[in-house]
């Protein structure tokens, strides 16, 4: 019905099907197709299942009202849709008092939209939540709060608009309390707690700390929503630390509930080392050397780390759309500082570095066999010193396979690395050491040095992005009384960067 290479959400695609000739035709044939037999193939939408365990933690009476013939249109399997909807419910542990806990006579299907506002006003309810305006644009819809889940709003026929699960769960609940958390790992940990305590937050995700009736500690992560970043941080998480567990390098996962977003991990005592030592450099070049050492024939087992860069072309796109995505907001200081600084900068540094680049990676994907495992975001802000000095290395969430050059890079162009110019020179010897069987990568390094830095100051402006700024929020909700100030500090942040590269002239100084 559409092209391989389409994207969009469930409004769009709707729009698209229906600008067709037949199109109407064609939109109830896919909604016969997907909610039929496709139903199987359904997953729970982000945010959903911890909205539905808060709803029954709470006492709510939750009720489904749902748009849905008994058949599909042009259906010619004549699947019962009502029935294989409830049985999908039911595969997903709605009606299961250890989970959702929802009624079943608490589920209404309508054969009509008018039926279905019907059925909404006879139930007397307090708040309705739906992704499609039009329902609430009903005549008849009762003068109840209409909560809007959808990206953007056509018209004016709601009270509250969200684009993700958690935001709704947050905007009638309230933020999730210590206690909520204790309900929630309660129902895939296998100890019986005793307390859970939320932590300082780290980057985007939220850390508790979860003690059991028995004495264990454990650090309980909780993800930003899948439906603000897709990428998949708890799987890979979780995956890399049962890789790794023989190391002894890094926490063990201990158990995790996909929908929930949550993880439970061995709990570490420890610090992130104070002040940077020798001996901290040379236990992170063993870390990187033993995952370099566990590369080979993991191809398959591993895909790419969060935004791994395999060619010259690949990085800079990266960059060109970290650009684009902050050129689109509304801000009159980070414009002017884009439009004078970073964009004359970018031009110099992308015609420096082409001219540097080996000539066969530039365009062409890094080969497989120069290719490491990589914990990406990695550096001693994502470390905890225990008390005989051994380093564990944290927050996996963005593990895969890459280039070393970035994570090389990487390490020294972090801002949360405080290191001094003799152990960034340390850090390069040891690393080129271990990569040594790559003749090309002092080379690629050397040309990607100012793209990275580049690359980073734009990452310090993602408090400018709404996405980021959500996440920053879930981890730490104190932040969101200072948006304006951090915001500031971060654009002094990124001059700094752009100060160095100039002041450089594009080369690493510790080579």
């Amino acid at each position: 019905m559409i092209p391989a290479n389409w994207t969009g959400a469930k409004q769009e695609l709707r729009d698209e099907l229906r600008s067709r000739p037949n199109g109407e035709q064609l939109w109830k044939t896919l909604q016969g197709r997907i909610y039929g037999l496709g139903m199987g193939q359904a997953v729970i939408f982000p945010g959903v299942a911890s909205f539905l365990m808060r709803s029954k933690q709470r006492g709510e009476d939750l009720f489904i009202v749902s748009h849905k013939t008994e058949f599909g249109h042009f259906d010619s399997t004549k699947t019962p849709l009502h029935q294989t909807a409830l049985a999908w419910m039911e595969s997903q542990g709605f009606f299961d008092q250890s989970r959702f806990g929802l009624a079943k006579e608490n589920v209404f299907f309508a054969g009509t939209r008018s039926e279905k506002v019907e059925q909404i006003a006879r139930l007397n309810l307090d708040i309705f939540i739906d992704d499609l305006e039009e329902v609430f644009a009903e005549e008849e819809f009762p003068p109840i709060n209409k909560v809007l889940f959808n990206v953007k709003a056509k018209s004016h026929h709601h009270d509250l608009l969200c684009n993700n699960w958690t935001e709704i769960g947050q905007q009638l609940f309230g933020p999730m309390l210590d206690a909520e958390y204790k309900a929630l790992v309660q129902t895939f940990c296998r100890e019986q707690i005793g307390n859970v305590t939320q932590l300082p937050g780290r980057g985007n995700s939220r850390i508790y700390r979860v003690l059991t009736n028995s004495g264990t500690s454990y650090a309980l992560k909780s993800y930003p929503d899948l439906a603000i970043d897709s990428r998949p941080r708890l799987h890979n998480e979780v995956k890399a630390c049962d890789f790794l567990k023989h190391l002894h390098l890094t926490p063990r996962s201990i158990a995790h509930d996909k929908e929930l977003n949550l993880g439970l991990f061995e709990w570490v005592d420890g610090e992130p080392p104070g002040t940077i030592e020798s001996t901290h450099i040379d236990q992170a070049l063993v870390f990187v050397e033993k995952l370099h050492e566990l590369t080979d024939d993991l191809h398959n087992d591993f895909p790419a780390a969060s935004e791994a860069c395999f060619s010259a072309i690949e990085l800079f796109s990266q960059v060109q759309e970290r650009m684009r995505k902050l050129e689109s907001i509304e801000n009159l200081e980070l414009q002017n500082f884009l439009q004078t600084s970073v964009k004359p900068l970018s031009e110099e540094i992308w015609e420096w570095s082409r001219s540097k680049w080996p000539t066969l990676s530039f365009a062409k994907e890094l080969a497989q066999s120069k290719q490491t495992l990589s914990p990406s975001d990695f550096g001693f802000h994502n470390s905890l010193e225990r008390s005989n000095g051994n380093l564990r290395f944290i927050d996996l969430e963005y593990f895969g396979l890459d280039d070393p050059v970035k994570l090389i890079s990487d390490f020294l162009w972090h801002p949360a690395m405080d290191l001094k110019p003799e152990h960034k020179t340390r850090w390069l010897d040891g690393i080129f050491a271990i990569f040594d069987q790559d003749p090309d990568l002092p080379q690629r390094f050397r040309a990607a040095w100012p793209l990275y830095g580049l690359r980073w100051a734009l990452i310090t402006l993602n408090e400018f992005r709404q996405d980021s700024w959500q996440k920053r929020v879930h981890a730490n909700q104190e932040l969101q009384q200072s948006q304006k100030q951090i915001q500031q500090r971060q654009l002094r942040k990124a001059a700094e960067i752009c100060k160095r590269i100039r002041g450089g002239k594009m080369e690493c100084p510790y080579v």
